[in-house]
């Protein structure tokens, strides 16, 4: 099990997790939903590539080291938020207040992992 891989993993969609934040924010200021091919696929598929690797990392993690307060089911759920998180940023009709909560839900887990 390679930690440091999936601490680095890990630090990298913290990193994507902030930068969908702050195109929800830019997206919502200007109230138009951006290019889908030239915008949001981009951004969405780096987003996948990363997190496919991470939830990998993760669920080995998991189920070789035991840690006390991570499942395999929060790893999961982890993964669907952020990939739904990385095309919702895009879109204008999102609301924030879920929206921002789904963003620390994703922080709160990999803020977590880390520290473990």
């Amino acid at each position: 099990m390679d930690v440091e891989r999936l601490r680095e993993k890990t630090k990298q969609l913290q990193q994507l997790n902030q930068e969908a934040l702050q195109i929800y924010e830019e997206t919502m200021k200007k109230n138009q939903s951006p290019d889908f091919y030239t915008e949001v696929k981009p951004f969405a598929d780096e987003v996948k590539k990363h997190a496919d690797e991470w939830k990998e990392l993760a669920e080995q993690w998991i189920i070789q080291s035991h840690p006390k307060y991570f499942y395999v089911k929060q790893i999961q759920d982890t993964y669907d938020n952020i990939l739904y998180a990385s095309v919702l940023a895009f879109q204008t009709d999102t609301k924030k207040k879920r929206f921002h909560e789904m963003i620390q839900s994703i922080d709160y887990i990999l803020e977590g992992i880390l520290k473990e």
